[in-house]
């Protein structure tokens, strides 16, 4: 999917350039650029897959590593000792 600037600036600011999910620092400059230091994409919280919304509110900021390894899972599964069973809002975990 594709993403203008002001919505990589938002989701990257979302959690002040830190992934999600593990919380190592991303580049924003290395949007997208799989191999690059601090390499990072757009994640859906909640995957396209399980009904999620391509919407602003289930984007966040993953590594490569973590959004490769999430793929289509919820986030219960990829992380069950972080993400409660069917929560649904990442901003209970910003």
């Amino acid at each position: 999917m594709s993403y203008n600037n002001d919505e990589l600036n938002w989701v990257y600011d979302r959690t002040g350039g830190y992934c999600f999910y593990c919380g190592i620092k991303l580049a924003f400059v290395n949007y997208g650029k799989v191999g690059n230091r601090g390499c990072w994409e757009v994640d859906h919280f909640i995957p396209l897959a399980s009904n999620g919304a391509h919407q602003p509110y289930n984007w966040v900021p993953a590594c490569v590593d973590c959004n490769t390894r999430k793929s289509n899972l919820l986030p219960w599964h990829f992380m069950p000792d972080r993400f409660s069973q069917g929560e649904r809002d990442p901003e209970n975990y910003l």
